[in-house]
């Protein structure tokens, strides 16, 4: 498959896997449990959205502009931005297994994003080492 789509799909099944966490957490409403935060207003806040529009947003941006562009600077730029996703995804995992209240479900699927942000990460280092011996 051509490194540039696997490199979108990635993308792509990383936004899906976010949403798809966001989705879990909110399964407890259907047994009746408060989900809010403990300082919760009603308001979300202006860091929260920030977060959420860097998580969500620009991950299906890059899965976007992966397809369309291929230029050095762009790929560099989706190893690194990748990379500290695979960082975040690790101790995200590790929280969410140790530290957190147990959740199988929220475990499995966390264990899966981490696996496709590493077949990202490493299919974005092979492409990028691809492209360097092919110049």
């Amino acid at each position: 498959m051509n490194t540039q789509i696997k490199t979108a799909f990635y993308w792509l099944l990383l936004g899906i896997c976010f949403l798809t966490h966001t989705l879990l957490h909110m399964y407890g409403l259907f047994y009746g449990a408060d989900i809010s935060l403990p300082d919760a207003t009603g308001e979300v806040s202006l860091g929260v959205q920030a977060f959420n529009t860097v998580i969500f947003t620009v991950t299906f941006l890059m899965a976007l502009l992966s397809v369309n562009l291929s230029s050095k600077g762009f790929r560099w730029f989706s190893l690194v931005w990748a990379s500290l996703f695979l960082l975040l995804n690790l101790f995200h995992l590790g929280a969410t297994a140790f530290v957190e209240a147990f959740d199988l479900s929220q475990v499995c699927l966390l264990t899966f994003v981490l696996a496709v942000n590493v077949l990202l990460v490493a299919t974005l280092f092979y492409r990028k080492n691809e492209t360097k011996t092919s110049n």
